[in-house]
């Protein structure tokens, strides 16, 4: 990973812009973020602030700060995989710099472990591993048979989650209400949600089904804007726990490089860690006490990190809440100690436990009352509780002639008040997904039969007949 993808990929500056800097560094031999403060693309505060948030290339095995028996085991196995390596594929494998993979295999030649091989491929030498570094290789696969990009370690972890932590950006106003765009939001739920957004603390949204508590906690993620790095995985007390997800981690920098310049230059920072956007994780009513904790891969012997910990620096919803296998007390009396303290503790299979940052915005969203949910105490440990109300009758038919509009529905004004009034005949509230429901059965309705796209008695009766629970 290079900062000149990074750039680009921040939208800090184009693609164009960056060739030509990385043409003009090849050229020069000078650091890439002096040439871009010379060319007026980026000010050297930016430059600074950017390069020292990124965890420099390890020069050497030690500063790699894991044990070199873990290096050596990762080595080992992938060779044994792969029948041989080179500097290039080493480096790519275990996610280090082309300088540092030379190292290793110079060490792994000192101790007899592998061994250079006639042949060049792709204008590098060969290496495979000796007898004695065949069998490091079956005792490497009998603790686990993790192969890929070198852990950090607990201590790395834990300090680079709380120097990206969530309460480290403060949200503005515009940007809340640009990531709540579309959704009709009221001018004060809007500023309940930035405020609780910008506390960094955890937030309970309630209210009746279908007027956009889900919607609003998966925008939450939209409003930060904060490049954050992730590890392939960490290690602790010998074991490797994996965390980053393709599934739940949005990688940036992955663009194809179009200058042939490019891809000669050296790693810029730790390719160990991985940059991403902000998180976002949810979990309804699958979400189990089990998920919480370490998992660990029977057949492999390496842990895969829980749902909480890949929300690391992000997002964490709830979603549904009261309607989990597990019990609400049981799941919220897990959480005490991470939302007070925010710190949680975790447990290998070997029995020892460890100390880890708890940093994410948490989220419960439930159409429950609160107060059936969690006890006094709990309810305490939730300083935002905001309640997402229905809309109210002006609200509702702004919502539905707009929808109507963009399906091409015309929907006369007698027709909002026949709906309002039908909907209230039913003993049944106005909410939100009704006004954008309606004209979407009323558009399917007349294709189907191939009648004018009007809303009248017939076609809202049809609609509200499927919507409404009949009384």
């Amino acid at each position: 990973m290079r900062l000149s993808d990074l750039l680009v990929a921040l939208d800090l500056v184009p693609r164009a812009d960056v060739n030509e800097a990385l043409t003009q560094q090849s050229r020069t031999g000078r650091p890439l973020g002096d040439v871009l403060v010379e060319m007026g693309l980026l000010s050297a505060r930016q430059v600074t602030e950017l390069q020292d948030g990124l965890p420099a290339p390890p020069d050497t095995l030690a500063q790699l700060g894991i044990e070199q028996r873990i290096i050596l085991d990762i080595f080992c196995k992938y060779l044994s995989t792969a029948g041989q390596g080179t500097t290039a594929s080493i480096a790519e494998t275990l996610a280090i710099s082309r300088r540092l993979s030379s190292s290793l295999i110079e060490s792994a030649r000192a101790q007899n472990i592998v061994e250079l091989k006639p042949g060049i491929v792709a204008g590098e030498l060969r290496v495979e591993l000796t007898p004695r570094g065949r069998s490091m290789a079956v005792e490497a696969f009998a603790n686990n048979s993790y192969i890929g990009p070198l852990p950090v370690s607990l201590a790395d972890y834990s300090a680079r989650v709380l120097k990206q932590t969530i309460r480290s950006e403060h949200v503005q106003p515009r940007i809340v209400a640009g990531a709540l765009h579309p959704l009709a939001v009221p001018d004060d739920l809007l500023a309940k949600v930035g405020i609780a957004v910008n506390s960094g603390r955890s937030i309970l949204l309630y209210g009746a089904p279908g007027n956009g508590k889900t919607s609003i906690a998966e925008r939450m993620v939209r409003m930060f804007g904060a490049m954050v790095l992730v590890p392939h995985c960490f290690e602790v007390g010998g074991q490797i726990v994996k965390v980053f997800d393709p599934s739940v981690h949005r990688r940036l920098g992955i663009e194809a490089q179009s200058s042939s310049v490019a891809s000669l230059l050296a790693d810029e920072f730790d390719p160990r860690w991985v940059p991403c956007r902000r998180p976002f994780v949810s979990a309804g009513g699958e979400l189990s006490l089990d998920m919480l904790d370490l998992k660990f891969e029977t057949t492999a012997r390496f842990y895969e990190a829980p749902l909480h910990v890949k929300a690391m620096n992000g997002v964490l919803l709830i979603d549904d809440f009261g309607r989990q296998l597990a019990r609400p007390e049981a799941l919220l009396n897990r959480w005490v100690v991470p939302m007070d303290r925010r710190i949680d503790f975790l447990k290998l299979h070997t029995g020892q436990s460890f100390q880890i940052p708890f940093d994410q915005l948490l989220v419960f969203s439930t159409n429950l009352s609160p107060r059936d949910l969690m006890d006094p105490a709990f309810l305490r440990r939730l300083p935002y509780k905001i309640h997402v109300h229905g809309p109210d009758e002006r609200e509702f038919a702004k919502i539905l002639l707009a929808s109507a509009r963009d399906r091409g529905i015309a929907y006369p004004e007698a027709a909002v008040h026949f709906t309002i009034r039908a909907i209230a005949e039913n003993a049944t509230p106005l909410a939100f997904y009704q006004a954008v429901e309606i004209p979407q059965q009323i558009a399917e309705l007349c294709a189907f039969a191939n009648r004018p796209m009007l809303a009248d008695e017939a076609t809202i009766g049809f609609a509200l007949g499927n919507i409404l629970v009949q009384q």
